[in-house]
């Protein structure tokens, strides 16, 4: 795994370069520094839009309260566009692979008929912290890739969700997924060694702190991820590039 070049994805799009990140701008610029990959975020608004955004309210209004339209009015005032799916997915088709979030559970049906019906199995991921969500998108279709999540603070079992995500030899088990996606703090620990026991590639987010170079540097050449998600994909390519 660690001859191969790590995959720089870009979080939100490239959302360190641009005023609003998760829009089809920041789609956009990520393509144009030469991202591999972007990762975006799903919700569902009150009349069954299926929207990209990381939060679950934009400027205040929860998405889930407001239909897609009465959210376009509100977000427009400002010069935002909140992007549908749909609208993504054909941003990215045939120019840069996609790596789509859940964030909600329940719908994923929805959102893989959705993804389906625009692009192939080999041109996006779907990933995620809800261990049943990836198990249900692998019942669904078992060829798409997917990707759990590590990192999410759990206020009822923090010790045990935090060993979890440190040896989380089961969770690969139980979900099936191709590959782990752990915060980076984690990734300090021997990670990289128990996960290649695996086979389990790890993608590890998100760096986009002030010494954003320096984290990456030690990401990529000194643990040797296989992925790193960023907000600034050109500083990750040009670390992950030099010689």
């Amino acid at each position: 795994m660690n001859e191969q070049k790590t995959i720089v994805c870009a979080h939100r799009g490239a959302s360190g370069l641009v005023k609003y990140e998760n829009t089809i701008d920041a789609f956009n610029k990520a393509i144009e520094v030469g991202a591999d990959s972007i990762e975006c975020d799903v919700r569902k608004t009150k009349d069954n839009v299926i929207v990209i955004s990381h939060n679950d309210n934009v400027f205040g209004n929860v998405i889930k309260d407001y239909t897609y339209q009465e959210l376009l009015d509100k977000t427009s005032k400002d010069g935002y566009h909140l992007p549908t799916l749909k609208e993504a997915l054909l941003a990215c088709k045939n120019k840069i692979l996609i790596d789509i979030e859940i964030k909600e559970e329940g719908y994923e049906s929805e959102i893989v008929a959705q993804i389906e019906e625009i692009l192939k199995t080999n041109e996006f991921n779907i990933r995620c912290f809800y261990d049943n969500s990836l198990i249900e998108v692998k019942k669904i279709d078992p060829n798409i890739f997917t990707v759990l999540l590590l990192g999410k603070d759990h206020p009822s079992h923090p010790v045990k969700t935090r060993l979890s995500e440190i040896f989380p030899g089961k969770r690969i088990s139980k979900t099936g997924c191709n590959a782990i996606s752990p915060y980076f703090k984690l990734v300090m620990c021997n990670y990289m060694a128990r996960a290649h026991k695996k086979n389990c590639p790890v993608y590890t987010w998100t760096v986009k702190e002030k010494d954003t170079k320096e984290l990456l540097i030690q990401m990529i050449h000194k643990k040797h991820v296989d992925g790193v998600i960023t907000d600034y994909p050109d500083i990750a390519k040009e670390v992950r590039d030099k010689k």
